[in-house]
């Protein structure tokens, strides 16, 4: 009776390959996840431009630029999605010699007193639905070196396919994705209804997240702008320079003849140090005030202890103060 069941296993027992296409997006996106455990990036590039643009030896992440094999950028989803496809083909395949051999063992029945009959269930195919979260905060970018199209909510600065350093064309561009999410605040709250706790919390998380896309963005940015500065005194760069302020102020004004305080008022200079200084502390201390910050930062407004609160207003006026000393900068060296 269980003949072709257990043919069909000794077939296993062989090995089987099994071809399987991950899902894209609605767009065409194919979701990837940097391999090196200290990074785990989450981004998405063109499934057409992963398969003609990407070699199979080498793709990079877009945050931390790590180098592994096509193969090695899976998803977690995609992994189990994988997983779930292969247990289909294999319950199919064995589904399969059960019906065969339930059908054997019903054809040999005759009619009389006792008929027995064998019936096997259907097995239903796993179905995969593609994440689609933050589309507010999403940048596309499209390599200007080798045109790989592909799209981050978090921070970019490396073509998967090429390795290419993008930060100096896309930092605008990461600017604009930040005022987009600020200007989606309202939806959120409507979107989520009743549900005021979570949609709080959920807008306090993205309010902080932007900060440090802001912050983030312009310390690359204006790193890799001074690199291309052949008369900067690139002798006095240090490791986190352009993290500091007063310290990246100075390799500028030295270089160009203009430092952010030349380029800001005073009072946006001091907000500008205010804010940065509150992104270090929701980075490093969970947002808890500290005595450092307050030394750094001038602000009056908390005590040691206490929690910062991010205000939409606080975004919009960093990615201002960001963009306007960014532009400057990029003018001056041009």
């Amino acid at each position: 009776m269980f003949d072709d069941l257990i043919r069909e296993i000794r077939r296993l027992e062989h090995g089987q390959k099994l071809s399987v296409s991950l899902p894209e997006d609605d767009d065409g996106y194919l979701d990837r996840q940097c391999s090196d455990e200290k990074c785990k990036a989450d981004f998405k590039v063109l499934a057409q431009d992963w398969d003609q643009k990407v070699s199979d030896n080498r793709a990079y992440c877009p945050l931390c630029r790590h180098e592994a094999p096509s193969d090695e950028w899976a998803t977690v989803a995609q992994v189990e999605y994988a997983k779930a496809v292969a247990m289909a083909h294999l319950k199919r395949r064995i589904h399969g010699a059960l019906v065969s051999g339930a059908r054997s063992f019903n054809n040999r029945q005759r009619p009389g007193f006792i008929t027995l009959s064998l019936s096997v269930k259907p097995d239903t195919t796993p179905v995969f639905l593609p994440k689609a979260v933050g589309e507010a905060m999403r940048q596309r970018f499209s390599c200007e070196i080798c045109s790989c199209r592909y799209s981050s909510i978090g921070a970019t600065y490396f073509c998967p396919a090429c390795g290419h350093n993008s930060v100096l064309s896309t930092f605008t561009q990461t600017v604009d994705t930040v005022r987009n999410t600020i200007n989606a605040v309202p939806a959120i709250r409507q979107a989520m209804g009743e549900d005021r706790d979570g949609a709080e919390n959920t807008i306090r998380l993205l309010l902080e997240q932007s900060m440090g896309r802001l912050v983030g963005a312009f310390e690359h940015y204006t790193e890799e702008l001074f690199a291309t500065v052949q008369t900067a005194p690139h002798a006095k760069v240090r490791r986190g320079s352009f993290q500091r302020l007063d310290e990246a102020s100075t390799l500028w004004r030295e270089a160009v003849g203009k430092g952010y305080g030349d380029i800001l008022s005073a009072q946006e200079m001091m907000n500008f140090i205010r804010l940065t200084q509150q992104r270090h502390l929701l980075t490093h201390c969970n947002g808890i005030v500290d005595a450092d910050y307050l030394k750094k930062s001038g602000d009056a407004a908390y005590a040691v202890g206490q929690r910062i609160t991010i205000r939409e207003v606080d975004v919009l006026l960093l990615a201002d103060l960001v963009e306007r000393t960014g532009k400057t900068l990029k003018a001056a060296v041009s």
